[in-house]
């Protein structure tokens, strides 16, 4: 197929079409652990269009989806991977009642809203109308196109009480992928980046603190000990602490972070009573130049803050999410492919940056194959960057069709060619 053609059928990729697979994902609810009716869909998506699918069951009654287009020999493979598990099930308490957190899509003025199209169903249903439209145009290609729809992704972690497949993301859908037969030369991780290319991305730590007292009724409350009132003194401090954190960490103008997200203490129900558990939860950010294994320091600090103050406050700590940075690709081979991809579609080169957001490209990259982040969700309505909460999930038609036919060029460019055309050395995988 010559490059007219090639251009032909990359102009084939439509919005409608394209509202319309992504309308068909934010459809199907899929909150993290419950991944087998949306891993269904778009297995039913892939065979109807013609592509070889199958389901791979990552935990008893949750599922990837594997496609595969194969190529004749000589290519190189090319892999597609996104997660179909959602952030919300729409219903929690306290979130806006919207289109946008709302597990059915609206579409309304070249935009479609519903839970999931953000992060990252849109960049799925790219990922759909790409491999359509090779199918539709019987193209011949050397190296094989693999896609992994994976569950278990968004960053839901088992802490204490809260146990469970629900509490199980984080990737670990994508971790059973790569390690039961997935196996691939690079790879596209369709995150909401705004069609930017993100070749290197922060990790995630979370933390838990935990202060305890004695227990005691209110009507001799001095003979208790107070937990709460303990852990007021890390509270009044925190800030201080997390922007010290902030100053002396800096990579190519991102500064790393520390957040309290949630905080626990005494038992609600029991209003005559001390508190004899308070536990603050912290995540830290970690720039790609950081590693894991460094954050225990970090925490050490905050403490001493805390006990050169307070010298007889006793604190437990607990890590439950220890998820590494994704360190650069700017260099790969996959990296320059996707920025000739976008200059194809565009007519201009990508922005390029380091990504404030955890994706499974750092699982991909610890198991050998170079992943990039490269997706169309991110413009917003309101002209927000990245996110409106007041909005919640949306995504551009234009930028979801552009993105699919950045997709299908890329398709085409990489699994068209032999690997030494593409750079690649070693044996040849057929």
């Amino acid at each position: 197929m010559n490059s007219k053609a090639h251009r032909a059928l990359v102009d084939s990729i439509e919005p409608a079409r394209c509202t319309e697979l992504a309308a068909a994902l934010v459809d199907v609810p899929s909150l993290t652990g419950n991944e087998k009716p949306i891993a269904e869909c778009v297995h039913g998506i892939l065979r109807d269009i013609g592509v070889e699918s199958s389901l791979q069951e990552f935990e008893p009654g949750r599922f990837n989806t594997i496609g595969q287009i194969r190529g004749s020999g000589g290519g190189a493979t090319l892999l597609f991977n996104g997660h179909i598990d959602i952030s919300f099930a729409g219903d929690e308490a306290y979130l806006p009642q919207v289109p946008g957190y709302k597990p059915k899509a609206v579409v309304k003025d070249g935009w479609i809203y519903g839970m999931g199209v953000h992060n990252m169903k849109g960049g799925c249903a790219a990922y759909l109308a790409a491999a359509e439209a090779l199918m539709r145009g019987g193209v011949e290609l050397k190296g094989n196109v693999l896609f992994a729809f994976v569950g278990g992704e968004i960053e839901r972690h088992a802490v204490l009480h809260y146990q469970g497949a629900c509490f199980r993301g984080g990737g670990c859908g994508t971790k059973h992928f790569v390690t039961n037969g997935g196996i691939a030369d690079m790879a596209v991780v369709g995150e909401p980046t705004r069609m930017v290319l993100v070749t290197e991305h922060v990790g995630s730590v979370g933390v838990r603190i935990t202060t305890r007292g004695k227990p005691a009724p209110l009507r001799v409350a001095s003979h208790g000990d107070d937990a709460i009132q303990k852990m007021r003194v890390l509270l009044d401090l925190f800030d201080e602490y997390a922007a010290g954190y902030n100053r002396r960490h800096e990579y190519k103008g991102r500064r790393s972070t520390v957040h309290m997200h949630s905080i626990e203490g005494g038992w609600p129900y029991r209003c005559n009573r001390v508190p004899i558990f308070c536990h603050v939860f912290l995540e830290y950010r970690l720039l790609p130049d950081q590693l894991v294994k460094d954050v225990p320091l970090e925490v050490e600090r905050l403490l001493g803050m805390v006990r050169r103050k307070h010298p007889e406050i006793q604190f437990d700590v607990e890590y439950f999410v220890t998820l590494p940075p994704h360190r650069s690709e700017s260099g790969s081979i996959i990296a320059d492919r996707v920025r000739a991809a976008h200059r194809s579609v565009m007519a201009s080169s990508p922005e390029e940056g380091v990504g404030a957001f955890y994706s499974d490209a750092s699982h991909l990259q610890a198991y050998g194959i170079p992943a990039v982040n490269y997706g169309p969700s991110g413009r917003t309505i309101t002209g927000k960057e990245n996110w409106d909460p007041e909005v919640g999930e949306h995504l551009s038609i234009e930028d979801l069709t552009a993105t699919a036919r950045v997709y299908a060029t890329l398709m085409l460019d990489v699994c068209g060619r032999s690997r030494e055309e593409i750079g690649l050395t070693g044996l040849a995988r057929g």
